[in-house]
C-alpha cells in the first residue's frame, strides 16, 4: 500500500507546486484547495466531509506561536481554564486564533455580549414568566400572566420611571416612606391627566373615591353624580363641607351682593339687607270731642284712629297708646262702673285692653296706657281705641256716661 500510496503524494505535490492549487476528488481545483465529496448525491452512507483537528482546551491553552486563522475544534472543556488565549473557550466548538486567542466561530450574538439592530418586529412571550433587568440594587421588571401585564421599576430606595421626548420629561417615582409624585419636567408645557372617552375622571384616597368629574365637566366632591359644575356633599346634615378659612365672620365687610342657598342647596345671590331704620307714626293731642260710652257696644276714642302702612313682607308693630280720659258726667244708678278701652286693628278687637273702675264724682279722670306688639302683613292698616262699660255695678243698662279726651298720645314704629 505504501508504495500504491506514494506517487499520488508526489503527485498532489506536484500538482501544487506547479499550480498553486490542489484539488481532491477533482482535477480541477478552483481554490488553494478544493475538495470535491466522494457522493455529492444519492444514498450512499459512505463519510464526505473534511475533520479539523480536535482537541480539549488546555491544549489549546498552551499552544505557541500559533499563526493567525489557525482551526481548531475543541472537544471537551474539563481541562484548562478560561484564560490566556483560551479566554474565549466555554463550550466545545470550532475555534480560530486571531493572533491573541482563540475566537469561537459563529457564537450566539445576544444583549449580553454584542449590540444589534432589529430587522422587524419581535415578540417575546414569557410563559407566564417574568423578565427582570437588575442593575446592583434597582431592577426594572416586566410580568405577564393571564388577566395582567406589569412593569415595574423597583430600587432599594426609589422606583421611579422617566419618559422623555426631545427635552420634555415626565417623571414617576416614589421613594421608600415618603411621597409618590408624578413630575413633567423640561420644556413640558403642560401636564394633562384625564379620560379620552365618555367616561368619570375620579381621585381616590384611602382607597375610596373622594372626587369625581364626569365627561360633562361637572365636579363632585362626596358625591359620584355631580348635578352642577361643582356639587359638595359633606355627609353631615346643615353642613355645607365648604369652608373659606381666610373670609371669615371678622373680616371687613365689602361691596357686592350676599350669597345665600336655595331649597335644593344651590348657592344664589340674595338681595344686600338695607340699613335698618325706624319708621314710626305718632300723635300727641290735649283736645278731642266729647263721646259717649255704654254697655251696649264699644265706642271708637274720638282722635285715637290712625292709618299705618306695612311695607312688602310684613312688619312686627311696635304700639304705645297713653290716654287720659275725664268722665263729664254722672250715669244715673250708679258711680262704680268698670270702664275699658281696648285696642283694635282693621276694625278687629285686640287682645290688648286695660279696664279701671271710675270714681263715682263726675268731672273725674282715669288714665289707660296701652302696650303691645303686633305683625301686621303688608298694605295698609287702621288703628283705633275703643271703649266700653265692661261692668255695670249698679250703673243702669244703655245709659251713657260722657266722656271727653284730655291727652293722648301714640306711638307705632317697625324698623325697616
Amino acid at each position: 500500500m505504501k508504495i500504491f500510496q506514494l506517487p499520488a503524494i508526489f503527485l498532489a505535490a506536484s500538482t501544487s507546486f506547479v499550480a498553486a492549487q490542489t484539488g481532491i476528488n477533482n482535477n480541477t481545483p478552483a481554490s488553494t484547495l478544493d475538495i470535491t465529496a466522494k457522493n455529492p448525491t444519492g444514498t450512499t452512507t459512505n463519510v464526505d466531509g473534511l475533520l479539523i483537528p480536535r482537541l480539549d482546551r488546555e491544549r489549546a491553552q498552551n499552544m505557541t506561536s500559533v499563526p493567525v486563522s489557525t482551526m481548531i475544534y475543541v472537544n471537551s472543556i474539563a481541562s484548562g481554564t478560561l484564560a490566556g488565549t483560551a479566554i474565549n473557550i466555554d463550550a466545545v466548538g470550532y475555534y480560530y486564533f486571531n493572533g491573541t486567542a482563540w475566537v469561537k466561530i459563529d457564537p450566539a450574538v445576544n444583549i449580553y455580549i454584542a449590540n444589534g439592530t432589529l430587522a422587524g418586529p419581535r415578540t417575546v412571550t414569557t410563559n407566564g414568566n417574568p423578565i427582570n433587568f437588575v442593575n446592583g440594587t434597582s431592577n426594572v421588571g416586566i410580568a405577564t400572566g393571564t388577566t395582567q401585564g406589569v412593569i415595574s421599576a423597583a430600587g432599594s430606595s426609589r422606583g421611579s420611571i422617566t419618559l422623555a421626548g426631545g427635552s420634555a420629561n415626565l417623571d414617576m417615582y416614589v421613594d421608600n416612606a415618603n411621597a409618590a409624585q408624578i413630575n413633567s419636567f423640561g420644556n413640558s408645557t403642560k401636564l394633562s391627566i384625564g379620560t379620552a372617552n365618555a367616561t368619570p375622571l375620579a381621585l381616590k384616597a384611602n382607597g375610596t373615591e373622594k372626587l369625581t368629574m364626569l365627561s360633562n365637566g361637572n365636579v363632585g366632591i362626596g358625591t359620584a353624580a355631580p348635578n352642577t359644575k361643582f356639587e359638595v356633599a359633606s355627609g353631615t346634615a346643615n353642613v355645607s363641607g365648604i369652608r373659606l378659612t381666610n373670609l371669615t365672620s371678622a373680616s371687613p365687610i365689602g361691596t357686592g351682593q350676599s350669597i345665600g342657598v336655595d331649597a335644593t342647596g344651590n348657592i344664589i345671590t340674595i338681595a344686600n339687607p338695607s340699613s335698618p331704620s325706624i319708621n314710626t307714626a305718632t300723635v300727641n293731642s290735649t283736645t278731642g270731642a266729647d263721646y259717649n260710652v255704654n254697655d251696649l257696644g264699644a265706642t271708637t276714642v274720638t282722635g285715637t284712629s290712625q292709618a299705618i302702612t306695612i311695607p312688602a313682607g310684613g312688619k312686627a308693630l311696635f304700639i304705645n297708646f297713653m290716654l287720659g280720659i275725664d268722665y263729664v258726667g254722672s250715669p244715673s244708678g250708679g258711680g262704680q262702673a268698670v270702664y275699658e278701652a281696648r285696642l283694635y286693628i282693621d276694625g278687629v278687637a285686640t287682645d290688648c285692653y286695660l279696664r279701671t273702675q271710675e270714681s263715682g264724682i263726675a268731672g273725674s279722670n282715669t288714665q289707660f296706657t296701652i302696650n303691645t306688639v303686633k305683625f301686621l302683613t303688608a298694605g295698609n292698616h287702621t288703628l283705633d281705641i275703643r271703649m266700653t262699660r265692661a261692668v255695670n255695678n249698679g250703673t243702669t243698662s244703655g245709659v251713657n256716661m260722657p266722656c271727653r279726651p284730655i291727652s293722648m298720645s301714640f306711638n307705632a314704629s317697625y324698623i325697616n
